[in-house]
């Protein structure tokens, strides 16, 4: 079977290669469609020393199941969780499945979804029905944004920034409307303009032009109080100086090098009671949420998918993912 390896945005290959044979709880799935994440794209211009496998939103058909999986048969729909909760290690039995210590991925195996076929643990599949398999992959990202929304405790009547108008930049800013906030402000590029577009579409008050408008000049009807954060590191220290007393941030920006580092006074920070608040989607939580809310807002989120690509062409998935003014969401279809 056929997989993509990276190296760089300009260096991907795609290999002949074969899969292990499956141990006793793992599947073996056709890879039906597997979104291209912000995190593909900043690996991918931070470069690899090696050629990577890599794709990890994905849905597939199932082919063969290990002597030990039950609740799961050959062809069935599901959808994969890029990393899954054990259930037995003391965090999972005390409740804290999200702090994990013996975490199950496909990531472990380097078994990645842009490839025909993939093996994963079975505990990382979760059947659906009634989606497309484009529908179905969102399905990742999503439960990133719903814990977004979690860690940010939105509340009717908050004043929310959005800083990043990706497709999780995007669902957040659904789903902080949706829960009640009076008024949300999309932050993005002026170049960006189908994410922009879209953000209206979605219920933003206002867009911020990060590239135009100093944040610090911004009149907000308010101190906005709460901060749902999918921009690089370096964009949240602009944000703390216009952040309400008591604000509160939830934040997954990632980047690498010297930009993973921010300097700010934390006098200040400490003085204004702001709080920061991670969010790391690994193990994943909410995919079962996400695939109901995929199922009500269907066409709000199928609207996110502007492009889709055969296996043949990752890399032009991949550069348009990264380059395209006119893309949100990138599938590829092996």
């Amino acid at each position: 079977m056929k997989a993509a390896y990276l190296k760089s945005v300009d260096d991907i290959v795609i290999r002949d290669c074969d899969l292990w044979p499956l141990e006793q709880n793992e599947i073996r799935i056709r890879v039906d469609a597997c979104g291209i994440c912000g995190t593909d794209v900043t690996a991918a211009v931070d470069g690899k020393a090696v050629y990577e496998p890599f794709g990890h939103e994905v849905a597939g058909t199932i082919l063969e199941t290990g002597i030990a999986v039950k609740h799961l048969a050959p062809g069935q729909q599901v959808l994969l969780e890029s990393a899954s909760a054990c259930g037995q290690c003391v965090n999972c039995r005390n409740c804290r499945q999200e702090l994990c210590t013996s975490i199950q991925s496909f990531f472990y195996k380097t078994s990645f979804g842009f490839a025909e076929e993939m093996i994963s643990p079975a505990i990382s599949a979760i059947p659906y029905d009634g989606l497309s398999p484009e529908e179905a992959c969102m399905a990742e990202p999503l439960g990133v944004a719903l814990d977004m929304l979690r860690l940010a405790d939105i509340e009717i009547g908050s004043h929310v920034v959005v800083s990043g108008l990706g497709p999780i930049g995007l669902m957040a800013l659904r789903l902080a409307k949706l829960s009640g906030a009076a008024r949300v402000y999309g932050c993005e590029l002026s170049s960006s303009a189908a994410r922009i577009a879209k953000a209206c579409e979605f219920g933003a008050d206002e867009i911020i032009l990060v590239d135009q408008q100093p944040l610090a000049t911004y009149p907000f009807v308010q101190p906005p109080d709460r901060f749902l954060i999918s921009s690089p590191p370096r964009s949240l220290v602009p944000f703390f100086d216009v952040a309400a007393k008591g604000a509160i941030f939830s934040f997954i920006g990632i980047e690498y090098g010297e930009g993973a580092t921010v300097c700010f006074d934390l006098n200040e920070f400490h003085f204004k009671k702001l709080q920061l608040r991670a969010s790391f989607a690994s193990p994943a939580l909410y995919t079962p949420a996400a695939l109901e809310l995929i199922t009500r807002l269907r066409e709000d989120f199928r609207s996110l998918i502007t492009h889709t690509f055969p296996l043949s062409e990752i890399q032009a998935a991949l550069k348009a993912a990264h380059q395209c003014e006119r893309a949100i969401k990138v599938i590829v279809k092996p």
